[in-house]
């Protein structure tokens, strides 16, 4: 009877190490493929988006989110991406019934929180100023003479007040010259909405104000977003805009 008993015993404890090696295995398994998975699936989005990416496939076991040829949920950060007139932008993005298709993936929807850094609004503000409309050329001063520069670095700088929900650009020599501005979402575009200018904490009238700036830009374009990306909401933050958009059905393709 002590025999069987230690024979027994013996079975049962090899059983349980093959089913440990066997859990084993499955869990690399699974960790292998997961990792190459999303890493294909950043390599394809990073060269739409131009960017950085780290994307998280969910908690699915991956074996069956590759069985049923979708993933309802893929999680994506980036960072250094160029939306549109921005560049240098940071960004969390939830994806929805992403589908794998031949050269594509399709995305069901998508919803994408953005940080524009105060660096990025300026430089594309100076960028669609600097030159453009009668007043290009007063424009291009003051958005290229600040004592600021270095070198080819624009003399525009930006600042924000989160408290009255305003950018600030400071502009001319020894950025005398600041523009305060309220952003908002207008369609497809950054409105910004000019709401006082003055030369050394003076005053500018505004049919001045009109003249100086008038090659200064009033809206960013925000159409043609990568994954059919439309704004939806605008905060201004300590270090420049949070920006929330939403998109429908997309397809990224290589």
């Amino acid at each position: 009877m002590t025999v069987l008993r230690g024979r027994l015993r013996g079975k049962r404890i090899i059983v349980l190490g093959v089913l440990g090696a066997v859990l084993a295995l499955a869990g690399i398994a699974e960790a292998v493929l997961r990792y190459s998975t999303a890493d294909r699936m950043a390599d394809r989005m990073s060269r739409r988006l131009d960017a950085d990416l780290t994307v998280s496939l969910g908690g699915t076991p991956v074996l069956v989110q590759l069985a049923r040829g979708s993933f309802p949920h893929v999680e994506v950060e980036g960072s250094d991406a160029t939306f549109r007139n921005f560049t240098g932008v940071s960004f969390d993005a939830d994806l929805a019934d992403v589908v794998r298709e031949e050269g594509a993936l399709r995305v069901g929807s998508s919803q994408v929180r953005a940080e524009l850094s105060a660096e990025a609004i300026a430089a594309s503000v100076a960028s669609r100023g600097a030159g453009d409309g009668d007043g290009g050329a007063a424009n291009g001063g003051l958005l290229g003479g600040g004592s600021g520069g270095d070198g080819g670095r624009p003399g525009l700088v930006v600042t924000t007040d989160p408290a009255s929900g305003q950018l600030v650009a400071h502009a001319g020599p020894g950025q005398l010259v600041t523009v305060a501005m309220r952003p908002r979402i207008d369609g497809e575009a950054l409105a910004l909405d000019r709401t006082g200018v003055s030369v050394g904490g003076r005053p500018v009238p505004d049919r001045v104000a009109d003249r100086w700036l008038a090659g200064l830009p009033r809206s960013l374009d925000l159409s043609e977003l990568p994954l059919e990306l439309r704004p939806d909401t605008l905060t201004v933050t300590d270090d420049g805009l949070r920006m929330d958009l939403k998109g429908e059905r997309a397809t990224v393709r290589r």
